[in-house]
């Protein structure tokens, strides 16, 4: 019997392994200068917390959701998108009283039950900015600042800032009651799913995929949400802190976040590259969802980007050359089966000086080590034979160059981790 991976999930192997592992680094680095700090929320939760934050009628929760009952009968699901969980964690440890303001961020897997197609997987991965705790505009635009920031650190050229507002709660009650009335002769050619929605939450017909619904939906090519004085001006701000700081952004594009839990800022990041589903990142406020998971009255906002997508639109799809020019590491040779005990031991010192070393434990020729050395990446192919060990010498290859020299095994050990520190500090 053979067995692969599941349909909708995928292995990452060295190459490809590589570009996610430097998104990882940018996330952080990025993250950390903005003063945000990770955090790991588990992969399962109570099935509860997103039907309450997400909304009942939300795709998500009618359609997409892993859920299954544990030993307890308790109704688990796995995580479909991390706000919940990070505001879930927010209030369960506290940190509404120790902290108050909170500037969280996160990397990992989330998981939905839709058809997989590009980009789109049932277990996917995202990165992820929660500020907790605030409700002022300067906010909003620090956050979408650091998610270009991010986008751009990580190799996307195209992004293109949709940005919009969906006003407060009252707006929202408002517009919905606008937007029904201008729906409701339409509403029979509406997709079946978007009917249920005209009574349950209008809303939900705006983030609608159906081309029918969308040429129904944003016929009038503006904004359905009717905004307060107030609202008004907590847009106007984040639209001058941004163009304060030469982010351009396009607020006439027609879109909308579906979760229940959004309040005036939201934003959308698309690259042309992705085609027809172009979004990389999408954000926005939730103003209510820390009050409405039973802790304080207090504001927030973040974002989400996929990384699948987001290699996509950098790479194209294309997958990863693990053998490509960059060489690092050494790898140490043994003329003989006899002097593995020599070469073991250098491995280590190097090893323990910080330093990248393999070597083979098979006794295979040298020919055969030169050639692991090469599939390994490596720069240097370190040769240890019987004239080297009586001499407490090693002589040295350079793969890239070709070059090739003898030097003392203490110097040579000295020469490598003061490298490795080098590098460090670039």
């Amino acid at each position: 019997m053979t067995f692969q991976a599941l349909r909708g999930t995928s292995d990452l192997l060295a190459g490809e392994l590589a570009r996610w592992e430097a998104v990882e680094r940018t996330v952080r680095r990025l993250a950390r200068r903005y003063g945000y700090q990770e955090l790991r929320t588990p992969v399962i939760e109570d099935a509860a917390l997103f039907s309450r934050s997400v909304g009942e009628t939300s795709n998500i929760v009618q359609k997409e959701m892993f859920r299954f009952e544990d030993r307890g009968g308790r109704e688990i699901v796995l995580r479909p998108e991390g706000t919940a969980a990070v505001v879930r964690a927010y209030l369960e440890h506290h940190l509404h009283k120790t902290q108050g303001f909170a500037k969280l961020f996160y990397l990992g897997p989330m998981f939905r039950a839709e058809r997989p197609q590009a980009g789109r997987m049932r277990q996917f991965h995202q990165f992820g900015v929660e500020a907790v705790g605030s409700s002022s505009p300067w906010l909003d635009a620090e956050v979408i600042t650091l998610c270009l920031e991010m986008l751009k650190a990580c190799g996307l050229t195209d992004a293109s800032l949709l940005l919009a507002s969906m006003g407060c709660r009252a707006d929202q009650a408002k517009s919905a009651e606008r937007l029904r009335k201008r729906l409701a002769p339409h509403r029979a050619e509406l997709c079946k799913d978007c009917q249920s929605r005209f009574d349950k939450n209008v809303f939900r017909v705006l983030d609608c995929k159906n081309p029918t619904c969308r040429e129904i939906v944003w016929s009038e090519k503006r904004s359905p949400f009717v905004l307060c004085a107030e609202c008004e001006a907590h847009f106007a701000q984040v639209k001058r802190a941004l163009a304060d700081v030469g982010i351009a952004f396009n607020e006439s594009a027609v879109f909308a976040r579906g979760l229940d839990y959004y309040t005036r800022t939201v934003f959308e990041v698309r690259s042309s590259r992705l085609g027809a589903q172009d979004a990389v990142t999408a954000g926005g406020r939730y103003d209510h969802l820390v009050k409405e998971l039973g802790g304080p009255d207090v504001g927030a906002i973040g974002f989400a980007a996929g990384i699948e997508r987001l290699l996509m639109a950098v790479h194209g799809g294309t997958p990863s050359d693990a053998a490509d020019d960059h060489r690092a590491g050494i790898y140490v040779a043994v003329a003989r089966p006899d002097l593995l005990a020599g070469g073991f031991s250098l491995v280590q010192r190097l090893r323990r000086r910080g330093v990248t070393a393999l070597m083979d434990y098979e006794g295979r020729s040298l020919k055969a080590q030169f050639r692991e050395a090469d599939d390994a990446r490596c720069q240097w192919v370190a040769i240890l034979g019987e004239q080297e060990l009586k001499t407490q010498s090693v002589t040295v290859k350079d793969l890239a160059q070709g070059s090739q020299r003898t030097i003392a095994l203490d110097a040579f050990v000295e020469e490598a981790a003061q490298g490795v520190k080098a590098a460090c500090h670039r």
